[in-house]
């Protein structure tokens, strides 16, 4: 069955009041309509991490929205989930050979220049999905370099649908802008604060999604 990228929630548990606090605001999103999920601790120990992958795969296994988790090959093979990586992350071709080929792999993509990279693959190695952006400034990536707007990422995303890869906006999406990316040719959206930081997960989901949705009529 198709992957659904319309709402697609990264955690970060200093967003979300801790990692405790994360499955039950995950649980939450995805009764309000996120359909990914991807697990992102870079301040977790290995073994943290492997624990915590670990119960979000028990949660979320019984409602069919996808778990990725974020740079850590190893975890992904060992529980069998999907993997996410960016571009200063484990070698995007030595993910793919390890990764069993029924769990997908996504890429984090700035530029052209770094989608040019996607086109020059094997077809049947690009990624599974690319996350893109960041599309507007944003501070839960302390590293990350200004947004770099609708208009570009709408580029990037008509390029990679004609590659035959979704791409999802990331970095800076919110209510403001959710509507306006329903508009191109982005499979999603991708958030981080907009749902860890609100005061009602479920809601906050419901309202993107319908955003999002929204743009596409």
């Amino acid at each position: 069955m198709a992957t659904n990228w319309s709402l697609y929630l990264v955690t970060d548990p200093q967003q979300g009041g801790g990692p405790e606090a994360v499955p039950r605001i995950v649980d939450k999103a995805i009764a309000g309509g996120v359909s990914v999920v991807q697990l992102r601790d870079k301040d977790a120990t290995e073994a943290e991490f492997l624990a915590r992958a670990r119960q979000l795969k028990e949660l979320m296994e019984p409602t069919g929205v996808p778990l990725f988790v974020d740079d850590r090959l190893d975890v992904a093979c060992e529980l069998g989930l999907n993997l996410h990586i960016g571009q200063n992350d484990v070698d995007y071709l030595e993910a793919r050979k390890q990764l069993p080929r029924n769990l997908m792999l996504g890429l984090s993509v700035g530029n052209h220049w770094e989608l040019d990279e996607v086109e020059d693959m094997d077809p049947a190695l690009r990624p599974d999905v690319i996350g893109v952006g960041p599309v507007a400034d944003t501070t839960t990536k302390k590293d990350a370099p200004a947004g770099i707007g609708v208009a570009a990422f709408a580029e990037i995303a008509t390029r990679a649908k004609c590659l035959g890869v979704p791409a999802v906006a990331i970095g800076g999406v919110n209510l403001t802008n959710a509507r306006e990316l329903g508009g191109t040719d982005g499979a999603g959206i991708c958030v981080v604060s907009a749902i860890m930081k609100a005061a009602d997960p479920e809601e906050a989901a419901r309202e993107l999604r319908a955003a999002f949705e929204e743009g596409r009529k």
